[in-house]
């Protein structure tokens, strides 16, 4: 099932913005803003980590981790997505997505990527 023209499927129901990703293109993709919520969720891929939607809400405050993962696979990063059943509240079970980036992509990233994490972790304290 594809997204109606006008919804992009990024989420937003609005056009995909391909300046919000407009960094120089190094290794794998194009780099986001340190500060921004993408620029932080990929600092959390490149870091090996895996990020489901409740991670994106604890650790940086954005229920839109589906919209940030579209925008940095537009702009070069080859995200994965697993969808995995877990336990509800009620005792249902619920298939929910991961998110990871794949150990070759974190690998090309090389120190550009090593650049990025700093550049972010610098970004995050100056915001304490």
């Amino acid at each position: 099932m594809s997204a109606p023209a006008e919804n992009h499927g990024d989420g937003g129901g609005r056009e995909v913005m391909h300046g919000e990703c407009n960094a120089t293109s190094v290794g794998v993709g194009e780099y986001p803003r340190p500060r921004s919520v993408k620029g932080r969720v990929l600092a959390a891929l490149l870091a090996s980590e895996e990020l489901s939607h409740l991670d994106c809400w604890a650790r940086f405050g954005s229920s839109r981790l589906a919209h940030h993962t579209y925008m940095l696979r537009g702009a070069g990063w080859p995200i994965q997505t697993a969808e995995r059943p877990v336990p509800t509240s009620d005792g249902r079970q619920a298939v929910i997505a991961f998110y990871s980036l794949p150990p070759r992509a974190i690998l090309a990233a090389g120190d550009a990527g090593a650049q990025f994490l700093a550049a972010v972790a610098a970004a995050q304290e100056a915001r304490k």
